[in-house]
């Protein structure tokens, strides 16, 4: 049932007319009389007596017209109610990024635009290789994380090195560079996540094969295994700025890192909210 024409004919109604109601809204009384006409024949009624008088309701109008007026008021508020969601969904903007990144600078930068952008918030998804299916699914606006499936929408924010992760007893001194290459001989802790598929990817550029300890566990878990005494590991600084204590961080001896960098909707159908903050996290100094 189309609701204009419900509207219209409470309108014809109350004024009593159909030629006063066409004016007033700006049909032709022609107009307004097909669309009175449309409106019976989709409900199989007639509701209106038309004459030298003017209009007024019939039998069944009158039964009809307190429904008439209830679907017209929920309609409002459906619109309402509409534009609201529609205001909230421009103004928000939904994250979907990795552990260390929430860890440590993404609160900063969000705190830093949010002070000139009081209006926009923030939805944020914690995850690791279902980041990419969440933005291909429309469940978020924007990914933080590394370019492990090589996208072309990739857009580089920041380098992150890797650095040894060594117990505390380990024979190693405050200066030196490890060489990367002793992860072969080495009790070597992969840990669960998303950095565990980083490391991998630059080992094989190296044709380093480590010799890997069975773990399923996360970045702490694997730092407390090697504060413990059992292997040793790869991580990147993101994820070592928290977790410092009780180990030994080492500097490689070969170049070892990940990209970490966004993608997001950058198009027509993008908020302009996500485009502001694409560019603030773009010009942010990491």
């Amino acid at each position: 049932m189309d609701i204009n024409k419900v509207k219209v004919l409470i309108y014809a109604v109350d004024n009593g007319s159909l030629l006063t109601a066409a004016t007033k809204l700006g049909y032709t009384q022609a107009g307004l009389t097909h669309m009175m006409n449309s409106l019976e024949s989709e409900l199989g009624v007639v509701l209106l007596h038309r004459g030298k008088f003017g209009v007024r309701l019939t039998e069944e109008g009158e039964r009809l017209m307190p429904l008439f007026k209830e679907l017209v008021k929920a309609s409002g508020k459906i619109e309402t109610e509409v534009d609201l969601i529609l205001k909230q969904k421009a103004s928000m903007i939904r994250i979907a990024a990795v552990a260390s990144v929430i860890r440590t600078w993404l609160p900063d930068v969000m705190r830093a635009f949010q002070k000139e952008n009081p209006e926009i918030s923030f939805e944020i998804k914690e995850g690791d290789d279902r980041l990419y299916q969440w933005f291909d699914e429309g469940r978020v606006d924007m990914c933080i994380t590394t370019n492990l499936v090589k996208r072309e929408d990739f857009e580089p924010l920041a380098r992150d090195d890797f650095f040894a992760v060594l117990p505390p007893e380990y024979p190693w001194k405050e200066g030196e560079l490890f060489p990367l290459h002793r992860i072969e001989t080495e009790h070597f802790l992969f840990p669960y996540c998303a950095s565990d598929l980083d490391v991998e990817q630059q080992l094989a550029g190296y044709h380093i094969k480590p010799n890997r300890q069975t773990t399923y566990v996360d970045d702490n878990s694997a730092i407390s295994m090697v504060a413990k005494g059992f292997g040793i590991s790869l991580m990147p600084d993101l994820v070592l700025q928290t977790c410092r204590d009780q180990i030994k961080i080492a500097p490689l001896d070969l170049p070892c890192y990940r990209n970490i960098g966004v993608i997001y909707k950058n198009g027509k159908n993008a908020s302009a909210a996500v485009k502001k903050f694409a560019s603030f996290l773009k010009k942010w100094n990491f």
